[in-house]
């Protein structure tokens, strides 16, 4: 049951990255300066869907009508430099998240990337102390950098949702 639920998945995954990334090989970036257009929500369900091992995920978005502080949640770095994000996060209070960032400008894209890394670091030390057995996933937590999107994934699976942004961000 578990093969035939976890191939389904794979097939919804890969014509949900083939609709996407459809239109990123043709596309040319015309300048530096012409603003990445993603949709987050679009890549946030790829991206839970790629790790079955996942628990049920909440999500903060920044649509949502207090964004500004469910994003100081996971980061420090100035709201008014993010154009847009996702954060998920486990529902059963477990060490998993991913967040994706849209900055306004790419190169902050290092400050937001030392804010996670803070972040990283704080929920290691909580962790240590009330689940150590987590402390692992947290250690081989995955921030990557696509444009002016940044990722952060705490996962058993983080390569796999990981290879799943990349993807979907394929030329931006």
């Amino acid at each position: 049951m578990r093969k035939k639920y976890f191939g389904y998945v794979i097939v919804i995954a890969v014509v949900v990255l083939s609709v996407l990334c459809a239109g990123c090989s043709s596309k040319k970036e015309a300048t530096n300066q012409e603003k990445q257009t993603v949709d987050l929500q679009a890549l946030q369900e790829a991206m839970i869907k790629a790790d079955t091992t996942l628990p049920e995920m909440k999500v903060a978005m920044s649509t949502d009508e207090e964004a500004e502080e469910e994003f100081s949640v996971f980061s420090d770095f100035s709201y008014d430099r993010v154009q847009s994000f996702f954060y998920a996060y486990a529902a059963d209070g477990g060490c998993q998240e991913i967040a994706v960032v849209q900055l306004k400008e790419a190169g902050d894209a290092a400050a937001l990337m030392n804010t996670f890394k803070e972040h990283l670091k704080e929920r290691h030390d909580a962790l240590a102390v009330y689940q150590p057995k987590q402390v692992p996933l947290v250690d081989h937590a995955v921030i990557k950098q696509k444009g002016s999107l940044v990722t952060m994934i705490i996962s058993e699976k983080n390569g796999l949702i990981q290879k799943v942004f990349e993807e979907v961000m394929c030329e931006q």
